[in-house]
């Protein structure tokens, strides 16, 4: 693995942070708060090499340590002793108490360089069951030695409160619209529509847009917009595209017929069709209350939902194709 660079929308988090080390006022511990996909991990891992690097002042400016060094080469080659990492173990949802205890052993170990500091990094934090959160907590209390946890979460996640109480909150900036195409334009070849359309779908979250990317949804979703415009002609059933829908995970499709639904009223609006904006907002809320379902950790079938989205679709838009223009215009009674 190689050193992980600074992102540039985390600028602003990192200067605070350098600026509490410098000034020796660096928590012994901070809740790490950003969407997933937004490259909090990054910043956890960027941190921890800048604070691990024998020579932390020397190289690039934006990369958090020299990478030479020999701290930095442990690192680099994920073997360093004084960094534990961890997150719940593969097929599990949770982090387990025995996972923590490990913590206990690595923090009461003589440090691997005189004086270095050693670095915990958890997440997600909300994977945290109240025995392990409970195990964790002696140890955020009383860190011994030069000790830095680092926790990562979703903004407003939940956990338990003596566990937030407990460390430093750290929340980290989503990217902007500019910030997220110029970074995708470094990392991918895909065309600028792709790359806009990618970032559509992961908001302020840049490499769960280059994830997307790769795994092809962009292209999935100028299907899907193809395909909507032949449903409205008529040529193509819901049951049809619900099928071809269901590949992706359901949330994919929610987020494009949101975005559409949202764009179609306010063209309505614009258009003073409120009888038209009526009902594809009454559309938006029934995807709202899907979403909803989804993250209140529900289990829809996933078939059955887009057949019924599309259907719903159809019915709150008639005959309009997928820019909003409806066959026939309205008549002056709108």
């Amino acid at each position: 693995m190689a050193l992980d660079l600074l992102l540039p929308w985390h600028v602003d988090a990192w200067s605070q942070v350098i600026s509490q080390q410098r000034h020796a006022r660096l928590a012994h511990a901070y809740l790490v708060s950003g969407p997933q996909g937004s490259g909090r991990y990054q910043f956890a891992r960027a941190l921890a090499a800048k604070l691990l690097c024998e020579n932390p002042a020397s190289g690039d400016p934006e990369v958090t340590a020299c990478g030479a060094c020999r701290q930095c080469r442990l690192f680099a080659g994920g073997n360093h002793p004084d960094v534990l990492d961890i997150s719940p173990e593969e097929g599990r949802s949770s982090i387990k108490i025995d996972q923590i205890r490990t913590i206990s052993r690595l923090v009461n170990q003589t440090s691997n360089q005189t004086g270095a500091i050693k670095v915990i990094i958890i997440q997600p934090a909300e994977a945290l069951g109240t025995a392990a959160a409970n195990s964790l907590l002696k140890n955020l209390e009383e860190p011994p030695g030069r000790t830095l946890f680092l926790l990562l979460s979703g903004p407003g996640a939940q956990m338990l409160p003596t566990i937030r109480s407990r460390c430093q909150p750290l929340p980290l900036a989503p990217a902007t619209e500019e910030q997220g195409m110029a970074w995708l334009a470094e990392h991918s070849s895909a065309a600028t529509e792709e790359l806009a359309s990618a970032l559509a779908l992961a908001p302020g979250a840049p490499l769960s847009a280059l994830a997307l990317l790769e795994a092809g949804v962009p292209a999935w979703r100028s299907i899907v917009l193809e395909q909507l415009a032949e449903m409205a002609a008529g040529r193509l059933l819901p049951t049809e595209l619900a099928k071809y829908c269901n590949a992706q995970p359901l949330n994919y499709a929610i987020q494009l017929m949101q975005a559409l639904s949202l764009q179609k009223a306010r063209d309505a609006l614009a258009a003073q069709n409120t009888e038209d904006a009526k009902a594809v907002l009454r559309f938006g809320r029934e995807l709202v209350q899907i979403n909803r379902q989804l993250e209140s950790g529900a289990n829809p079938n996933p078939l059955m939902a887009l057949e019924h989205i599309f259907s719903a679709w159809k019915n709150a838009t008639g005959d309009t194709d997928v820019a909003g223009t409806r066959a026939g215009q309205h008549t002056s009674s709108h």
